[in-house]
């Protein structure tokens, strides 16, 4: 489906154009694009903001965006929005909630089960909002479906009771649905910034809900591999057509419903541009039950996706400099990765790209593997990292650096206000409670799939290697 008249592009910040415009490289994973002299020139201007005018433009800005090198420039949609809220109990923030929206929207509140009914429906009176009643506590999808139901609207505002978020914020995210392949947009959605101390520090700049400064389209495995329910729009025919919210999930539900929209032939979007806010736990034992419930999902999803759920993905030869490391060989993982790099940059040249981007690439997609390989087997496999690391003085070395390495890159990245020793420490504890639950998960399960990981042989026209992150829910 081409892109209608007017719809603008913007080139994506990770892009990189050479050949005056000849030579596209980006995406995620990133992909070498060459384009003859009259596409090289359309291109050009599309990139450059000129707006889409027919059809022979259109193809190629959807081949822009579909390879991630551009991102969209919305316009304002004429489509129609309605708000649903789930909510269970929480009173005061389902009131903080609904004053934020305002009542310039539609707005649904599906009690799910509470015990404190009457006060329930007094804040929705309060705010004139509808309410539909739940019986029993059913979870979050079966509300946010008899939410939907109620619902007329082209577009559905999921939004939770613990969120913050106004209707101008939601409108600007509608306007992403003037794409019709759009079937589902998510704003970035950051911490209130009601907790103070180092889990304060942690909830604003390691939330999984927060999904940091960059736009994408959401790609199981991709640089943006979910976006959560906490806001989230979608077409109501679009979500009509998949039967809304898997029930059958408590965790993990909304990541299972942006991959099964993507999977029927539809685009969801990250707008990082547009923010919502949430209530983040305000404990360590609640932030780190939150990601023990997250990690149990991990086996269903797994169950459910197969290989797009797989926590990490990863080419042979990476995966086996890593685990040379990790066994004591640490020399014999290095050959292999200077041999991976070496037929990386050569395969880079042969695709006319410029000796300085392919050694740049050749020299940091060894080291984002292995990265994202030791947050695998930190997250996941920590016992067997402890043993290895009782072998020897080397590989207590190596095992060392495989912990600390991802928080430490990630604490230089993000600037977090605590020092790294504390930063690293919270980060290495929410991933092993993380891990628990996905081995609590995959134990009910009796499934191996959400703890092993996929191999990737790479293909010929993508000349670049990645790993994928072992949390979906980050």
């Amino acid at each position: 489906m081409t892109l209608p008249v007017g719809f603008r592009l913007r080139v994506d910040e990770r892009t990189r154009r050479h050949d005056d415009g000849r030579l596209l490289i980006g995406g995620a994973p990133r992909r070498v694009l060459r384009l003859t002299d009259r596409g090289a020139a359309t291109a050009r201007l599309l990139l450059d903001g000129q707006p889409v005018t027919g059809n022979g433009d259109a193809a190629l800005a959807r081949r822009l965006l579909d390879t991630g090198i551009a991102q969209p420039v919305p316009v304002v949609s004429a489509l129609t929005v309605e708000v649903v809220i789930p909510v269970y109990d929480d009173t005061s923030a389902l009131d903080r909630c609904l004053a934020s929206l305002g009542t310039d929207v539609g707005v649904t509140v599906v009690d799910d089960g509470s015990a404190a009914a009457d006060a329930v429906a007094a804040v929705a009176a309060r705010h004139h909002a509808t309410l539909v009643r739940q019986p029993h506590n059913r979870g979050p999808a079966a509300a946010r479906n008899a939410g939907a139901g109620r619902c007329a609207s082209d577009v559905i505002a999921f939004v939770d009771s613990d969120a913050v978020v106004d209707a101008m914020t939601l409108r600007r995210v509608a306007a992403h649905f003037s794409d019709p392949l759009v079937t589902a947009v998510a704003p970035r959605v950051q911490s209130l910034d009601t907790v103070r101390g180092v889990l304060g520090a942690v909830a604003r700049h390691w939330s999984p809900l927060d999904l940091g400064p960059t736009a994408g389209r959401v790609v199981a495995a991709g640089r943006v591999a979910y976006v959560p329910s906490t806001v989230l729009l979608v077409r109501r025919d679009a979500f009509t057509a998949v039967s809304g919210f898997d029930e059958s999930l408590r965790y993990g539900e909304d990541v299972d419903l942006v991959w099964r929209l993507g999977a029927a032939g539809g685009v969801v979007r990250y707008e990082p541009t547009s923010v919502a806010r949430h209530a983040e736990p305000t404990t360590w034992s609640a932030w780190l039950r939150r990601r023990f419930a997250y990690g149990t999902a991990a086996a269903p999803l797994a169950e459910r996706h197969g290989d797009s759920a797989a926590p990490l993905v990863i080419a042979p030869a990476p995966l086996a400099a890593v685990g040379l490391a990790v066994a004591g060989a640490p020399l014999g993982g290095a050959v292999v990765a200077a041999v991976t790099a070496w037929r990386l940059q050569r395969r880079l040249r042969a695709a006319h790209v410029p000796s300085a981007d392919a050694a740049s690439a050749a020299l940091v997609a060894p080291v984002q593997t292995a990265l994202g390989a030791a947050r695998w087997a930190t997250q996941l496999w920590w016992p067997a990292l402890l043993l290895a690391a009782s072998r020897s003085r080397r590989s207590r070395a190596v095992v060392s650096v495989a912990i600390l390495a991802p928080p430490l890159v990630e604490w230089a990245k993000r600037r977090p206000p605590l020092d790294p020793l504390r930063w690293t420490a919270a980060v290495v504890v929410d991933d092993v409670g993380y891990g628990l639950g996905v081995w609590a998960g995959s134990i009910r399960g009796r499934t191996w799939r959400a703890l092993l990981p996929r191999l990737r042989v790479p293909r010929r026209d993508t000349p670049t290697t990645s790993a994928g992150n072992a949390d979906p829910r980050r």
